[in-house]
């Protein structure tokens, strides 16, 4: 029996290297997107996003682009930060939190849809913060 045990374990964690799931829970996996829908013929959006283990690194997003990335979440422990930057106007956005309570800040979806408008930040349609 220890033996099936440990071979389904095995199994189970070169899935998991692979990139084939999310281990040990099947629907965790995240996808965050930001997207530059800031006016025509303005700078462009520069964007830094990290976690406490990932460094995701700069990037710059011209207008109608997006940027995305995906992830594997740790229950409670997960979380995604991105500074965003426009010309001389800043802000900074906690892009995905595992404390949030499901998924109700991603419009209870896997994706989280971040958008750069000239007023502010928004996540799913909803304006969460304003220029700096």
């Amino acid at each position: 029996m220890i033996k099936y045990v440990l071979q389904t374990l095995v199994i189970c964690a070169c899935l998991f290297q692979q990139g084939k799931g999310c281990f040990p829970f099947r629907h965790n996996g995240i996808h965050v997107v930001v997207a530059n829908s800031l006016p025509p013929n303005t700078d462009p959006l520069l964007l830094h996003c990290a976690s406490k283990n990932d460094d995701l690194g700069n990037h710059t997003v011209t207008i109608n682009q997006t940027f995305s990335f995906s992830f594997c979440v740790i229950p409670w422990a997960t979380l995604f930060y991105c500074d965003f930057a426009w010309g001389s106007k800043r802000a900074h956005a906690n892009v995905y939190d595992a404390k949030w309570k499901g998924h109700s800040h991603c419009g209870g979806s896997h994706t989280c849809y971040w958008e750069a408008r000239g007023d502010g930040i928004y996540l799913t349609g909803v304006k969460r913060f304003d220029w700096q």
